[in-house]
């Protein structure tokens, strides 16, 4: 039988890896900051094990690029780190970061499994998704231990089995009648408002700290707009008498000192907003109401707008890394 892992890496191989490795940087930059200043000792086990995780997968990335002759990406470094900073963040954000990163993972990991072959590849992915649950279970114990865990929201449903029959079912807008919200409705509106709450605070942190006005700027208005989205859904929630999610924690210290580049912090932004845009457009597509139809379809509209306004910083300042590409092979002649 062929050594599978003798085959040469494909394109959604190469491009799963370079992006974890790229990211995993991001996170070992980010997780030493916050290993750093954390002051709950029953939350530093947790980031420990998040950062030991990303130092691990960059070894095996840097293992498998090296036999295959690829070039790893530079991705972030302790020159995009001041260990020397005060603390951003609570240590209640600590968590909420760690639950909203291992969430991610888990959807990123698992896509690019779906589309891998080689069988050492399959192995790397496969066991990334399972430290990225192992990590979101501990972390949700922490929270729900601490009393902090952003719950859905309870709610009681119909008791009969019953099957739709007029079309208005999908009917609703902001201003018309509408039928009730079903449970997967609430639940893509309860996944965002979350991650509009954590990322939130993220970039109001960021946009503290950016040594740029530019960059700062950029941040604020990403919080802006996280608060466009925040009140949108909750205003569908109060409608239908549905508890929305909130905190009490304010989550950003007082600290105007970087403790990260602002390289790292916006493109940390940039990829979120992608996972952001990702997120809508799976609510998007479970969607059965017109109104949270055209909520979403905006969502992502404006989300690209704004992700591509920080590619565009991230470039005109050379920060932006050239992924794996094609070979053009006229250009080769021409050279």
């Amino acid at each position: 039988m062929q050594d599978k892992t003798k085959i040469h890496l494909t394109a959604p191989e190469v491009a799963g890896f370079w992006n974890a490795y790229t990211e995993d940087t991001l996170a070992v930059c980010v997780l030493k900051h916050f290993l750093n200043t954390v002051e709950d000792e029953e939350v530093r086990p947790l980031i420990q094990q998040a950062l030991d995780t990303s130092k691990g997968h960059l070894q095996v990335i840097a293992n498998i690029f090296n036999q295959e002759g690829l070039p790893l990406p530079q991705g972030f470094s302790d020159n995009d780190i001041n260990m020397d900073a005060p603390r951003l963040f609570t240590d209640t954000f600590y968590l909420k970061y760690l639950i909203n990163m291992a969430e991610i993972g888990m959807g990123a990991y698992t896509l690019v499994l779906s589309h891998v072959i080689r069988s050492d590849v399959r192995d790397f992915f496969s066991k990334s998704v399972s430290e990225s649950v192992e990590l979101y279970n501990k972390v949700a114990d922490m929270l729900v231990q601490q009393g902090t865990f952003i719950r859905g929201p309870r709610v009681e449903f119909t008791k009969k089995t019953d099957f739709i029959d007029k079309q208005s079912f999908f009917s609703g807008g902001w201003l018309s009648q509408s039928r009730p919200l079903i449970a997967r409705e609430i639940t893509s509106i309860f996944a965002s408002l979350r991650f509009n709450i954590i990322g939130g605070a993220l970039i109001t942190g960021f946009g503290q700290v950016a040594e740029s006005k530019k960059v700062s700027e950029y941040f604020f208005r990403g919080r802006e707009l996280a608060d466009k989205k925040i009140n949108a859904l909750t205003a569908i929630y109060n409608k239908e008498n549905i508890p929305a999610p909130t905190s009490s924690d304010s989550f950003v210290t007082d600290s105007t000192i970087a403790p990260f580049s602002d390289k790292l912090m916006l493109y940390h932004i940039v990829i979120l907003h992608g996972a952001s845009m990702g997120q809508d457009g799976l609510a998007l597509s479970t969607a059965m109401r017109h109104d949270l139809q055209a909520h979403y379809s905006s969502s992502i509209a404006e989300t690209g707008k704004y992700a591509e306004d920080g590619l565009d910083i991230l470039i005109k300042n050379q920060w932006m890394e050239q992924p794996p590409q094609l070979i053009d092979h006229k250009e080769l002649v021409k050279s």
